[in-house]
């Protein structure tokens, strides 16, 4: 800025200085009061802002009425205390189940024969340890002849016909492990006998036993095998039969009995099968029990399983129990029942209505209604559907983690299909 000089009139007589004046020391006094009181203003308006922000005053403080406001703030039983903003735990998210990823239409798989094998019809599949079992037939004078046993391999898709030849017309409930084939060489008309062929050791079929009336399920488990036989024209029995030794034991017998035509389980030792149960209901219901026996110490356990429904074809995987209350009607009920630690009574779960038949694993229990098939997960107890939609099923069987089942959507041929069930 450029220096500005006052012009001088009437004389040259110089202005005196601001300090020399007698005004001066008031007016330096007033500066510092003007001065105090400006930093005083900003620092009671700058109080205020911090107050309305800090403790969230809902109404402007104003000058007039700021020292009102605090003094009712803190006076009393009022306390200025600083809430901080809750914290909120955060909501874990939950493990889906195996389950939920299974896709029907991409998982199931279909057994597939070589183009060359004359077979066209399948019955009674099994897996054990990876591999599938299964009988196979064709149309031998107008009737369809299950004649072969057939080996899958559902990894190289390898197909095996072993090499066993049929007495009668029909290889019947095929069952397997990694030292015993047993089956029923059937009649065309009923009956048959039952055989078994040691894997390990090689040789020709051992017949075990001649069946006359039926065709009774076979049962393996180890080198025992279990079977409910018609023997006379109201008795039934129940056999066991060591495989090592061929010895055949009578465990139990029915009399004009429906318990008769309910097939037992063989699980790890212990034989289970169903019986009457004396207790009394007022509502006038018919209940049964789960008797066991453990195969090697050939004791029967007298402490009978309650579980306060009709059982039909028990089965156990060692940690549960499942049954049918009715015999395989559109009217069944499926219960499973965890293997009690101490007591007798069971704790039943009902699981669907309408089951026509049911197979146990060792995580699921396999189940099919209405032409459709369904898993019932023990570990998160619900079920899923594992046949695809508009696919119309009949279930054949569930074991070493898989469960099989017939595409019945057209009866052209036989389809057979498989699905393993996630767990982990």
């Amino acid at each position: 800025m450029k220096n500005r000089y006052r012009r001088h009139y009437g004389g040259s007589k110089r202005r005196g200085s601001f300090s020399s004046s007698n005004w001066a020391p008031f007016l330096k006094l007033l500066g510092c009061v003007l001065g105090v009181a400006a930093l005083l203003a900003f620092a009671v308006i700058g109080t205020m802002v911090v107050l309305e922000a800090v403790f969230k005053i809902d109404t402007p403080l104003k000058p007039d009425g700021f020292i009102a406001r605090i003094t009712k703030l803190i006076s009393d039983d009022d306390v200025l205390v600083v809430t901080p903003t809750p914290y909120v735990s955060p909501v874990p998210t939950a493990t889906p189940h195996p389950m939920d990823s299974y896709n029907a239409e991409q998982d199931e798989k279909e057994v597939i024969l070589p183009v060359d094998m004359r077979y066209r019809y399948f019955g009674d599949p099994t897996f054990f340890n990876g591999t599938m079992l299964f009988s196979a037939g064709m149309v031998v004078g107008g009737n369809v002849n299950m004649c072969a046993l057939i080996q899958y391999d559902p990894e190289s898709g390898s197909v095996t016909e072993l090499p066993i030849s049929l007495k009668y017309e029909h290889f019947i409930y095929p069952a397997f492990n990694e030292e015993w084939l047993v089956y029923l060489d059937g009649r065309m008309s009923g009956g048959g006998d039952i055989c078994a062929c040691n894997l390990k050791e090689g040789g020709d079929p051992v017949v075990i036993k001649t069946v006359y009336v039926g065709q009774p399920e076979l049962r393996l488990d180890g080198h025992y095998i279990a079977w409910i036989e018609r023997t006379g024209t109201t008795r039934d029995k129940l056999f066991v039969c060591d495989l090592e030794t061929m010895e055949t034991t009578v465990v139990a017998m029915f009399t004009n009995s429906g318990y008769g035509t309910s097939a037992p389980d063989l699980n790890d030792g212990t034989l289970i099968w169903a019986a009457e149960d004396s207790t009394y209901y007022e509502d006038g219901r018919t209940t049964s029990v789960i008797k066991h026996i453990n195969i090697s110490s050939s004791g029967i356990d007298l402490n009978d399983y309650t579980a306060g429904t009709y059982i039909h074809d028990p089965e156990t995987n060692g940690s549960y129990f499942a049954w049918i209350d009715a015999h395989h009607s559109e009217s069944s009920k499926l219960y499973v029942a965890p293997v009690p630690t101490s007591g007798t009574a069971l704790t039943p779960k009902l699981i669907a209505s309408g089951v026509v038949d049911f197979y146990l694993d060792d995580d699921f229990v396999a189940y099919s209604i209405d032409e459709v098939v369904y898993v019932y997960m023990f570990d998160g107890g619900s079920s899923y559907r594992i046949t695809p939609e508009r696919e119309l099923a009949q279930l054949l069987g569930a074991s070493d983690g898989c469960v099989i089942w017939m595409d019945v959507t057209s009866r052209e041929r036989d389809v057979l299909k498989y699905a393993r069930i996630p767990t982990e």
